[in-house]
């Protein structure tokens, strides 16, 4: 009973949060949208900041096993852990649409509680992707002569800021089911070498 009533709140709080801020959200929506006593937010988690807490907590709970998983596969090469986890990213905001949401809007305009959780996160992914990035430069998959900020920077905005601006792209081009991993395979290609043609470095040369 008391799991079930935790997991209907969690469930119920997920899409309030999201779409309307911490701030906006009331104990009264909360409630009503679990279908629970308002007593029960305090009792489970000490209040509305509890529960938003318990909710980016379980945002993320597929992010940190995507990073477990990739601490696992050192004996690949850099392009393959990259493109491993690009697609991971790639298959958590599917099945996660809501982390976006959280991401950017604590990013933007962070909560007083919810704000520092959230940076926490990001900043793990971007220090995995730097010891990526390293690795690939150690092993002389990629060439050293780049800034492993900007580049981490890049490589992370063109995975995440898709699903940012997914609703309004969608409403310019309406993006078929197969628009996703169009767009992954494209992202991965671009990052990795470039969109300079031949022809512009036989004029170079």
């Amino acid at each position: 009973m008391e799991t079930n009533t935790q997991s209907k709140l969690i469930k119920a709080a997920t899409p309030l949060f999201a779409t309307k801020g911490f701030a906006a959200v009331t104990v009264r929506e909360l409630a009503e949208a679990a279908k629970v006593n308002g007593a029960l937010i305090s009792y489970y988690f000490s209040g509305k900041e509890g529960l938003y807490l318990a909710v980016l907590e379980e945002q993320f709970v597929p992010i940190i096993q995507m990073m477990q998983g990739l601490a696992a596969t050192n004996h690949l090469s850099a392009m393959e852990r990259l493109t491993q986890y690009a697609r991971n990213i790639m298959i958590i905001h599917r099945q996660n649409p809501f982390l976006t949401q959280f991401i950017h809007s604590e990013l933007v305009n962070p909560s007083a509680c919810g704000g520092e959780v959230v940076a926490n996160y990001v900043s793990r992914l971007s220090q995995l992707i730097q010891v990526i990035l390293k690795d690939g430069v150690a092993s002389s998959d990629f060439k050293p002569n780049f800034s492993l900020d900007y580049a981490t920077v890049f490589f992370a905005g063109i995975i995440n800021y898709y699903y940012i601006i997914k609703p309004f792209v969608n409403e310019l081009a309406k993006l078929s089911d197969q628009s996703d991993e169009e767009y992954f395979v494209q992202a991965i290609h671009l990052f990795l070498h470039g969109i300079i043609g031949g022809r512009v470095h036989e004029q170079k040369n």
